[in-house]
């Protein structure tokens, strides 16, 4: 797993990166003394740990999850105590009269240090870091807190902490009642590491016993997550590679920009290196003798000229497509031959391109060349355009 994943709670953070694809701790330590996470590319995950969320299960009208996760940002403040909430929500059950919601919630006050350390670019609460081949409650220890979590596959039917030494076999009769209808679905135990009470057979359920390491639990379940429900969205989404790509492609794009220049001012240079051999063939024939016919370079003269009026200027052209390219659209390549250009371009959307481009002024006609190809990793198409001037 090439990535890094931070563990949260109450006193700071556990840092762990995977080798062989187990959790390796890379480092620890509370917000203010742990040094920043610098070099690293790739995902790197926050684990909000459970004791820093509060979780509830509610019920909206039937809607796409979309609107719901709107309607619950605007609630958010008044279903759970916090002075500034982030939240996740995923939908429990759904019917044609309502849907049921669980959602998360932790404070987001520390954000902005948090990232200072770990660049964060998918955020997952501890609750939905698990998942089960067969329906089951884990039962495990960590941070001098007891766990009970019932998970079926990767949906989240119920969750209890419990200090250390105020847990019996009673709290897990009272667990398993209160996980509703959906007890019954329950087929295992799995108890990870030693318990400070003896667990007897509950309700005929399988128990069983697994050694439990030295990092938090849910690190052992991320290769099985999908990520794609996480990542971080608004100002938090733009990764630190992101950024860094977006900061070469924009160096790139200016030193083409100044290669083009120096380009046309070369052509200028050679221009005028023309016109002067031109008028030192003029100066060397003008005394002819009476009678003696005369070359004419008039015609020639003139069309050098025309195409030196109707040549685009390079700085000129760049200019033109900043202004006519839709937000989002990135040039990768340019070749400029007299009134002709082909671009080669980045854009999730090729159609808006070619008609801001068609409808630019100064441009005659944009043609599609070959088909858009999409990056799979980014989401846009590469795709190359001819686009040829008005003279």
């Amino acid at each position: 797993m090439s990535m890094l994943v931070a563990y949260w709670h109450k006193d700071g953070l556990e840092i762990y990166r995977y080798v062989d694809e187990k959790p390796v701790k890379y480092t620890s330590g509370s917000l203010d003394k742990i040094k920043p996470v610098k070099g690293m590319f790739g995902k790197k995950v926050l684990i909000v740990s459970r004791e820093l969320l509060l979780h509830t299960r509610k019920r909206y009208p039937p809607a796409p999850k979309e609107k719901l996760t709107k309607a619950v940002g605007l609630e958010i403040g008044d279903i759970f105590p916090i002075l500034k909430p982030a939240f996740h929500c995923r939908v429990y059950e759904s019917s044609n009269t309502y849907t049921t919601l669980d959602i998360w919630a932790w404070d987001s006050e520390q954000y902005a240090q948090v990232k200072k350390i770990f660049p964060f670019n998918y955020i997952v609460p501890e609750d939905l870091a698990y998942s089960s081949d067969v329906p089951e409650v884990k039962v495990f220890q960590y941070r001098g807190m007891t766990h009970f979590l019932a998970h079926s596959g990767d949906q989240f039917l119920s969750g209890a902490s419990y200090p250390d030494g105020t847990v019996d076999e009673k709290e897990m009769e009272r667990f398993l009642s209160g996980i509703g209808r959906r007890q019954e679905d329950i087929k295992r135990i799995k108890v990870f590491g030693a318990l400070p009470f003896q667990l007897k057979e509950v309700r005929g359920l399988e128990i069983s016993r697994v050694m439990q390491g030295d990092h938090p639990l849910c690190m052992d379940y991320l290769s099985t997550l999908s990520l794609n429900e996480f990542k971080v969205k608004g100002n938090h989404r733009l990764s630190l590679k992101a950024d860094l790509l977006c900061r070469v492609a924009i160096y790139l794009i200016l030193g083409y920009g100044l290669m083009l220049y120096l380009t046309g001012k070369n052509y200028d240079q050679v221009a005028s290196e023309i016109r002067q051999r031109i008028n030192a063939i003029d100066a060397k024939r003008s005394p002819i003798s009476v009678g003696q016919k005369i070359e004419d370079y008039s015609e020639i003269i003139k069309e050098i000229n025309e195409k030196l009026s109707t040549r685009h200027a390079p700085l000129k052209v760049m200019d033109l497509l900043a202004q006519s390219l839709p937000v989002g659209t990135f040039i990768t390549r340019m070749v400029l031959n007299d009134n002709r250009l082909e671009v080669s371009v980045s854009s999730k959307d090729p159609l808006s391109v070619v008609k801001a481009l068609g409808g630019a002024e100064g441009i005659k006609t944009v043609r599609l060349k070959g088909a858009p190809l999409k990056d799979a990793t980014t989401g846009s198409y590469n795709f190359s355009v001819t686009i040829d001037f008005s003279k």
